[in-house]
């Protein structure tokens, strides 16, 4: 794996990580379907954190609640009876890339692109907690 960007060793998100590669640690809540999720990170002996590169890095879906009917969604707004996609990655023109998808991969809704590791969990985990607690779509 080839590294992307490094966190400062006092980071609160680099405290999480070990020397190995493993998968980054993110709050999903519920109502959301992990298709895949690559993002790999480890610490490096001087404290900071690197992660790889990968166009494909993290992609979830909603999950419809089984006691919600189609018709129980619609009258609620419809929101919780779309499947609506977050897909993420690392983009070497721009960094790294959040896009939401409604209702399908032709119809972006809304995106966000940092270099800045804790800026992009921070704005994935917010995207999944308003999209599912609040019924909501970032705007971008």
């Amino acid at each position: 794996m080839d590294a992307i960007f490094r966190l400062p060793p006092r980071s609160p998100l680099a405290a999480t990580i070990t020397e190995d590669w493993e998968l980054l640690p993110l709050r999903v809540p519920m109502g959301w379907n992990v298709v895949y999720n690559t993002l790999s990170v480890r610490r490096l002996p001087d404290g900071s954190v690197e992660a790889n590169d990968s166009e494909d890095l993290y992609w979830a879906r909603t999950v419809r609640p089984p006691w919600l009917t189609e018709q129980e969604a619609l009258r609620q707004g419809g929101l919780p009876a779309r499947e609506i996609n977050i897909d993420a990655g690392w983009y070497h023109s721009c960094g790294f890339r959040i896009v939401v998808l409604d209702p399908d991969w032709d119809h972006e809704r809304a995106s966000h692109t940092t270099a800045d590791l804790e800026e992009f969990v921070v704005v994935l985990e917010g995207w999944l907690r308003m999209i599912t607690e609040r019924g909501e779509l970032p705007t971008s």
